[in-house]
């Protein structure tokens, strides 16, 4: 944040202002795909419905009638990570879960998907996100 303020400051100082590059992108109507639907992925599932997205989820343990009372349709992994705008990982780091999106994961995304980990560290192979990155594939 701080770098961000010190960049602005002397872009505007400087009469280099790019307003595009500070631009950010409207989420009515976009999908949130939900990874790991337990309590704070539910809860960002309510707010986002709330910001007028829609929202479907991935997480192999959780109710369907959980999921349903607040507007929210379980999917597969494929199907979640294939169809969404936006992308937040709510999961624990398990063997499992390890490396979860990778190469295979991120060529079944939309090119400018954004993800938002809030999981551990360990669900991105990190070598495949920077070639995403790179790509264009994802934007975020």
């Amino acid at each position: 944040l701080v770098y961000s303020l010190t960049w602005f400051s002397f872009c505007m100082k400087s009469g280099k202002w790019e307003r595009n590059k500070y631009v950010g992108v409207s989420l009515v109507g976009k999908t949130l795909a939900i990874i790991g639907f337990g309590k704070v992925g539910t809860e960002v599932a309510r707010r986002a419905k709330g910001l007028g997205m829609h929202v479907i989820a991935h997480d192999p343990y959780a109710a369907a009638d959980r999921a349903r009372a607040i507007g929210v349709e379980l999917v597969s992994f494929d199907d979640a990570i294939s169809t969404a705008d936006f992308i937040s990982l709510h999961m624990p780091l398990t063997p499992s879960t390890s490396k979860m999106l990778n190469d295979q994961s991120f060529a079944k995304m939309k090119k400018g998907v954004r993800i938002i980990n809030v999981a551990r560290g360990g669900v991105i192979d990190e070598e495949a996100l920077v070639r995403a990155l790179d790509s264009g594939k994802v934007a975020q």
